[in-house]
């Protein structure tokens, strides 16, 4: 498929089969310079929130500039309300489209990438991220398809069997699997933190953060997941930050780490000069919580922050 680099596609549709039932949608692809068929590059599937589309990321938090700084492709399927569900059934309202979310991406949207686009068709070379219900359904996908070196998840929710019937995402996959009351083995089945579920990640690397304040999907969600990590040897950096809600401001933050740890998993990381040592600096607040540069004067350099901080401690968020 011919398209330009440097820039994101035009909606490209894909039409599916599953299990004898054919879909359709909608995907956007940015492929950067240099990518072309003599010259594959990695793939990174995003994944979009409950209601969102390829298009609304890209007016909210264009993700160009790191598919040009790590030379990855980036596929944006549009899927609308979809929970990246693995089956529909007699109770589901509201199907997104005729194929469930999960099987749509890893069965008809990840082939057709490889199919026509100058990627590489293998697990090493193949990353999944999404920011809340598309954090969920990264993780998700990850279990279900062996295809994914790297997951990314930034809002997620991901312990079904936690969420209170009064709240907005409890609803959202009641319309899906039916009451979990009368229908809990749905939501057994989809449930990200179930021990056979999480077995099937092997050695895919996890980035997870979560805002502190999040008043959609709870904080809970990233510590139901971090206690269910630990039985596991699952390779994972789960961050809760300080003050943050459940939107773009900070979903944009945390794209920068994300995209580092997902091109160290690919193997895509730039040869970059080595990067010049630059003196302690005195001033306070120059970086801050999080680790991030401030634009205050510093030991001379505009911008320069010297030696970062210790990462956060389990509970402030950090490695596990």
């Amino acid at each position: 498929m011919a398209m330009a680099v440097g820039a994101w596609s035009d909606a490209i549709p894909v039409t599916g089969t599953i299990d004898g039932k054919t879909g359709s949608g909608t995907m956007r692809v940015y492929l950067p310079a240099g990518c072309s068929s003599e010259r594959r590059c990695p793939l990174v599937l995003a994944l979009h929130g409950w209601g969102d589309s390829a298009e609304g990321w890209m007016a909210k938090g264009d993700l160009a500039a790191f598919a040009d700084q790590y030379g990855l492709v980036i596929a944006v399927p549009s899927m609308g309300k979809t929970i990246y569900e693995t089956r529909f059934y007699p109770e589901s309202r509201g199907k997104w489209t005729t194929a469930p979310g999960a099987r749509w991406v890893g069965e008809v949207i990840l082939p057709y990438l490889r199919a026509h686009f100058p990627v590489w068709p293998d697990r090493a070379h193949t990353a999944v991220f999404g920011y809340s219900t598309g954090g969920r359904g990264a993780v998700l996908l990850a279990e279900a398809y062996p295809q994914f070196a790297f997951a990314g998840s930034v809002s997620g929710t991901y312990d079904l069997l936690t969420l209170q019937p009064a709240e907005g995402e409890y609803q959202i996959h009641e319309a899906v699997y039916g009451s979990r009351a009368a229908f809990q083995p749905r939501w057994e089945l989809d449930n990200v933190v179930a021990p056979d579920r999480l077995a099937k990640l092997g050695d895919t690397r996890l980035f997870i953060s979560h805002g502190a304040k999040d008043a959609v999907v709870k904080p809970d969600q990233l510590e139901s997941l971090r206690r269910a990590l630990k039985a596991t040897a699952v390779q994972a950096e789960l961050v809760t930050v300080p003050g943050a809600g459940h939107d773009w401001k900070f979903w944009t933050s945390q794209w920068p780490r994300l995209f580092e740890l997902a091109a160290q998993s690919l193997g895509a990381l730039p040869a970059l000069e080595p990067a010049r040592r630059l003196p302690p600096c005195p001033a306070p607040g120059a970086i801050d919580a999080q680790g991030v540069c401030r634009p205050v004067p510093c030991g001379g350099i505009p911008g320069g922050c010297g030696e970062k901080p210790p990462r956060p401690q389990p509970g402030e968020g950090g490695s596990r």
